[in-house]
């Protein structure tokens, strides 16, 4: 049997792209890359949304029936086309790997009902981490969502998971990639959370395992 997957994308867009109006150029763009991504076997739902700290980057999470029902999309006499008509908003090619988050699909995480802001988070791994270390790294990480639960104010819910493939960090090369998605009421609910000492405690614990982090925020929207 499959198993579900999250493609996560990145749209650099060109400067100024108003992709929220469907009466411009752009905005007409980017509905038909929604409703093209919409009508494809094994496509479940996507959330989108401009990333808070670097507006012209749109962040993606397309659920699919697995990542061979996406990777089928790409191999289809469709895709051309459509990556050359989405192109013509873009400033650059698009970021995109495959996790397997959950709970799936991130509903009180990445959804503009339940949560105003989501903070996305990337930690990079040694690639040689073994299944071992992976497991106990995800069972600290749910641990960690329990402080997040007893005392964070503003926290809404979380979905995490290991990425396919191996992700490239900009500063210190390429790795496991581990995801991370938390819901918040707000980015200074979570920047507060940042400064208690049951995060401090929390991160120290699984600091060690850790080379690498990318973290940003996102108001999604659910198509």
């Amino acid at each position: 049997m499959s198993t579900p997957a999250t493609e996560i994308a990145v749209l650099p867009l060109v400067a100024g792209s108003t992709i929220e109006d469907p009466s411009t150029d752009a905005g007409d763009v980017f509905e038909f890359l929604l409703s093209t991504i919409a009508q494809q076997e094994g496509y479940r739902r996507a959330n989108w949304g401009r990333r808070i700290e670097s507006p012209n980057e749109v962040q993606m999470l397309v659920d699919w029936d697995s990542v061979d029902a996406h990777k089928k999309f790409i191999a289809s006499d469709v895709y051309k086309p459509f990556l050359k008509r989405v192109g013509s908003i873009m400033d650059g090619p698009p970021s995109i790997h495959h996790a397997h988050i959950e709970p799936l699909p991130p509903a009180t995480a990445a959804s503009r009902f339940s949560a105003p802001v989501t903070e996305f988070v990337t930690f990079y791994l040694p690639s040689e981490t073994s299944e071992a270390d992976k497991n106990e790294f995800h069972e600290g990480m749910t641990e960690f969502g329990k402080v997040f639960q007893e005392h964070a104010d503003g926290f809404r819910g979380t979905s995490t998971g290991w990425a396919v493939e191996e992700l490239e960090h900009p500063s210190v090369g390429t790795g496991l990639g581990y995801v991370v998605v938390v819901g918040w009421d707000s980015v200074d609910a979570h920047m507060a959370f940042r400064e208690t000492n049951e995060f401090k405690d929390a991160m120290g614990k699984l600091g060690s395992k850790i080379k690498g982090a990318v973290m940003h925020h996102v108001k999604f929207q659910q198509r």
